[in-house]
């Protein structure tokens, strides 16, 4: 998992460094405009107010970025075998019952997630559509959040005392660009 996790953390700075590119390009070119010669002063303060706004944004981007490192430094402690415990510790299936059992049911547990790619992602995504074929940096971001959203469903069902959690369902939504959120529920029980 390490290995992934310095990956990622390189993507991240990669998307950052490409962002902050674009925003001083974007910051030049307001300030270029604003040296020409004769330009009325409302023109003026329009350029350099936006210049000012593009080299703002580079801030919560990097608010943003220390924020991830926290999150995959969490992360770090958690090999891939720990990802998929969740089949070896409580059994989960999406059927509504489990032949033999007699069971209690405890209700409904859910985990959800909203995940997102980097910047440079992103746009190598916007890329690839212009040739076809799988987009895998989307395939590993919605793989990585329904390990996330399986761990937060069966964390929810231990909290019930849960042995099993049936009628498992996923779903999906884009919830803005590059950014998907993933659910998992189903109903949590107690063998009896």
């Amino acid at each position: 998992m390490k290995r992934g996790n310095t990956k990622a953390k390189r993507g991240a700075v990669i998307g950052v460094v490409l962002f902050g590119l674009l925003q001083a390009a974007c910051v030049i070119g307001f300030w270029t405009l604003c040296l020409i010669p004769g330009l009325p002063r409302w023109l003026f303060l329009l350029f350099a107010a936006l210049a000012l706004l593009c080299a703002g944004l580079v801030f919560p981007v990097l608010l943003a970025l220390k924020q991830r490192f926290q999150e995959l430094d969490a992360l770090e402690n958690i090999d891939s075998v720990t990802l998929y415990k969740e089949e070896n510790i409580m059994m989960l299936v999406n059927i509504d019952y489990i032949p033999g059992k007699e069971l209690e049911v405890l209700g409904m547990v859910k985990g959800t997630v909203v995940q997102s790619k980097n910047f440079g992602k992103d746009f190598m995504a916007g890329m690839k559509t212009l040739v076809g074929g799988e987009i895998t940096g989307y395939t590993e971001m919605l793989n990585e959040a329904r390990q996330i959203a399986v761990k937060r469903m069966v964390d929810e069902a231990e909290k019930l005392g849960a042995d099993a959690v049936i009628n498992i369902r996923y779903g999906s939504s884009a919830v803005m660009q590059g950014a998907a959120e993933v659910i998992a529920y189903g109903t949590a029980v107690r063998f009896q």
